[in-house]
């Protein structure tokens, strides 16, 4: 009996987690620049109320950059990374676990929506 409330407040606790951070988990999607596409991958997590990320651009190396502001306000999501001077605006649509917007960098902007996906396998 013990062996089942503790996986049923598991999975309470599990849905808890994922219903409080709807942009929670990874997103990727792709970019298009001069005519290449570049892969880029959102991993959103939150703790204490606080959302946080990292970024990756496999196609350019790039593995776990910090975000450094990531926001939910609505079903409008944005992110800043100072160090590349990148600016994302989007819009959450819960129904298709996906994110569409805009990504600016150095004056220009590109259009770049990302999809819910599956946490890689280690």
């Amino acid at each position: 009996m013990r062996i089942i409330q503790s996986i049923a407040l598991t999975l309470v606790a599990a849905v808890s987690v994922s219903a409080a951070t709807p942009i929670g988990g990874d997103w990727q999607g792709v970019i298009k620049v001069q005519n290449q596409d570049l892969r880029l991958v959102l991993h959103v997590k939150e703790a204490a109320g606080k959302l946080t990320a990292t970024f990756d651009s496999p196609d350019q190396y790039v593995a776990g950059m910090p975000v450094d502001t990531i926001e939910l306000k609505g079903q409008q999501v944005n992110f800043e990374i100072k160090r590349i001077m990148s600016i994302y605006n989007g819009t959450l649509d819960n129904d298709t676990k996906t994110i569409s917007g805009s990504w600016s960098q150095l004056g220009m902007s590109f259009p770049l929506n990302f999809k819910k996906s599956a946490p890689a396998k280690k």
